[in-house]
């Protein structure tokens, strides 16, 4: 017949800022990185650090939600754009040679829109590659439509720059603070 020896269990507690189940010999959380058996100072410290990257990160999703709506806005003026074309060469045998390149666009920049809720970034340079792209082969066709609506072009192509730009640091604060 053998021994066995069984040691209870040991009870698990509950971070006191994420609510995540620690050991008791854990000195800090596995999930936030609280520091469970810190001083009174540290743990309200890292509070405050945290509270710090919260008000960060409300600026970054600012910034973030102008330049995803911007992908939106540019489904709109393709659409606005297309609807243009076609009531002016209505007349014309290639109309939907003219108009169907607009519509397709508007599709792409809507589908950038919805998808940047899961996949921002990836959604963002997409974007700003697309108008880019669709901008440089407008100046090949028609060298005079690069000053066409210069301020509103230079006004979207900032808003994707900051959209991404703030991904990026949403994504370097959430790695730095193990933030899922």
């Amino acid at each position: 017949m053998e021994n066995t020896i069984t040691t209870p269990a040991q009870p698990t507690e509950l971070c006191n800022y994420c609510s995540t189940k620690i050991e008791n010999d854990d000195s800090f959380c596995t999930n936030c990185g609280y520091p469970i058996k810190g001083t009174d100072f540290e743990q309200r410290s890292f509070v405050a650090a945290r509270n710090n990257i919260d008000i960060d990160m409300n600026e970054f999703n600012k910034t973030l939600k102008s330049a995803t709506m911007s992908l939106y806005y540019l489904a709109g003026i393709f659409v606005i754009s297309g609807l243009i074309s076609f009531f002016m060469n209505k007349d014309n045998a290639d109309v939907l040679a003219i108009v169907l390149p607009n519509f397709i666009l508007a599709i792409l920049f809507l589908v950038l829109g919805s998808f940047s809720r899961k996949k921002t970034l990836a959604c963002l340079v997409s974007g700003l590659s697309l108008y880019i792209i669709v901008q440089v082969l407008n100046a090949i066709a028609d060298p005079v439509s690069i000053g066409r609506g210069i301020i509103m072009k230079i006004i979207i192509i900032g808003y994707l720059i900051n959209g991404i730009k703030s991904a990026i640091n949403i994504e370097k604060i959430k790695k730095e603070n193990n933030i899922a």
